[in-house]
């Protein structure tokens, strides 16, 4: 059948109303033309799981198009579940897998089986990415077939996420089917090598109160192959509950049918928020860890590794917002339920409060990991503070050192000026001879040996008295510093000990670094703390 013989949903549905319906909409999200991997393209033939289960007895089996023709003409069993599983985009589970740290991980957490592979790998086709098991036209014929809501489009085929629903009533104003839809996440984080294993499960079930029939239309749909065991763990799950005998008695209850995603999901972030944890653990030893002397502390942390963990945690949190929120929409009020009511009642309940229970956890683990980022600030800026104080004394020295040069220099320009004034008695130029005998003698006076003696004794005599001014100013720089340091570790006792503000205000105008010696007042201070031992 051409896409111009395709039903022509939604509109040709009779719960159809234009202005509560986007018709339009709903069309545009289930064409065959598909421009990313967020669309997924339609199978030549359809490959479709299907499970039923009808008082007592549970039947599955896979169907192409004319085995989906041929069941759409029966009569409905009292649970059908047609499972919509679309190729990944991207195939990278077996590299991940011979990562060892990696495999380490994925062994520990128990989060993949490397023998086991995704059940959405066609058997008899070759493999295409980001593709339905299913023909376009057999989806709008079961669409069309159950009434499905035209809002529930965006998620069939699409990233929508939200929750919807819809009630029909007769003119008697008598409920004659509900429906509901969703999408939850799944998702667990490879720090090793940065991968996510995001599984997204759309939930579609319409419920018919004249037959008594419920149909579930299932969706698992996840970027790459990383959740391929929680796939096979959800079909698994399904193919339990419709060849339970027990179904039955929960059959014409919609809402206690899907409760397994909802536990497995809880279960999957349980043991994916395991390594996060660990590694932030792992993270904040490492900035404490004082053993191997390591100053540097904040090369020994990975920052940007750290930062993705945060990015996935906070959407772990935004995910298990957001099944709570569903969780809760599902919660029914009437005070007349049954049993069965009650008894889902029950397992919403225990669920949320897991999930809740998980969402605090990852919290936790978030704001320890915001928490070691603040601690890299603060290391960071202690290393630039230390840095800026080496920078500090080296330059205080050289002060010291161009102070002392510039006195020197000061104490030679008197002598180089008596020095050029008297140096011409030393020296001087006498013209002898006559006509082309005539020359010029040079003559050094008797007693130039007086400026040797003299320039000599001056010059060592100077640079003594440079390098005893540089020492007294380095002793008088190392001492003040001493004497800084403490100051701020007894005020930092004092704060300790309960008496900071007692000394807060002789320290409120903290003393600055002198040139001139102060020795006594310092000796005075440390004799004032000194122990009574």
């Amino acid at each position: 059948m051409t896409e111009s013989k395709l039903p022509d949903f939604p509109f040709c549905l009779p719960s159809y109303v234009a202005a509560f319906d986007d018709g339009q909409l709903a069309q545009q999200e289930l064409k065959a033309e598909t421009r990313s991997w967020r669309s997924e393209g339609y199978a030549k033939e359809s490959d479709v799981l299907i499970f039923d289960h009808h008082y007592g007895v549970g039947t599955h089996r896979r169907c192409n198009d004319d085995d989906i023709d041929r069941i759409l003409a029966e009569p409905p069993p009292q649970v059908r579940f047609v499972l919509l599983l679309p190729t990944v985009h991207e195939r990278i589970a077996d590299t991940v897998a011979r990562n060892p740290a990696a495999a380490e991980v994925l062994r520990k957490n128990e989060l993949y089986d490397e023998h086991v592979g995704d059940p959405a790998d066609p058997e008899n086709v070759s493999w295409v990415g980001d593709q339905f098991n299913i023909s376009q036209r057999s989806l709008f014929r079961i669409v069309t077939k159950y009434d499905i809501a035209p809002a529930a489009c965006s998620h069939i085929r699409g990233q929508e996420q939200i929750f919807g629903s819809r009630i029909q009533k007769n003119q008697e104003n008598e409920i004659t089917s509900f429906e509901f839809w969703y999408a939850i996440r799944a998702r667990a984080y490879y720090r090793e090598v940065d991968k996510d294993a995001d599984l997204k499960m759309t939930i579609i079930t319409k419920y018919d109160v004249a037959s008594d029939t419920t149909i579930v239309l299932l969706k698992y749909r996840s970027f790459n192959d990383l959740t391929s065991k929680l796939k096979r763990e959800l079909i698994s799950k399904v193919h339990e509950l419709v060849m339970q005998p027990t179904t039955e008695s929960i059959a014409s209850n919609p809402f206690a049918i899907t409760l397994l995603h909802f536990n497995s999901t809880a279960q999957w972030y349980r043991r994916a928020a395991r390594d996060p944890r660990d590694r932030v653990r792992s993270e904040e030893e490492k900035a404490h860890d004082q053993a191997k002397g390591n100053k540097n502390e904040i090369n020994a942390i990975n920052v940007r590794r750290l930062h993705l963990t945060m990015r996935n945690l906070d959407q772990d949190k935004l995910q298990l917002t957001f099944i709570l929120g569903v969780i809760g929409r599902l919660l029914s009020m009437p005070e007349d339920r049954d049993w069965l009511y009650l008894r889902v009642d029950e397992e919403f309940d225990r669920l949320e409060n897991q999930i809740t229970y998980f969402r605090s956890s990852i919290e936790d683990v978030s704001n320890r990991a915001q928490r070691l980022l603040d601690l890299l600030f603060n290391l960071s800026g202690q290393q630039n503070a230390r840095w800026s104080e080496k920078v500090g004394l080296q330059a205080m020295h050289e002060s010291a050192s161009m102070r002392a040069i510039a006195i020197v220099s000061m104490l030679f320009l008197p002598g180089t000026f008596v020095c050029g004034i008297l140096g011409t008695n030393l020296f001087s130029a006498e013209e002898s001879g006559s006509g082309r005998n005539l020359g010029t003698r040079f003559k050094v006076s008797s007693q130039w040996w007086i400026l040797l003696a003299t320039m000599i004794p001056l010059t060592g005599l100077t640079f003594i008295i440079w390098v005893v001014w540089r020492s007294r100013t380095e002793s008088q720089i190392t001492r003040n510093i001493v004497e800084e340091n403490f100051l701020s570790e007894m005020f930092q006792k004092d704060v300790e000990s309960g008496k900071g503000p007692q000394r807060r205000r002789s320290l409120r105008h903290p003393r600055r670094f002198s040139l001139i010696p102060n020795s006594i007042g310092f000796g005075r201070f440390a004799e004032s703390h000194r122990s009574p031992s």
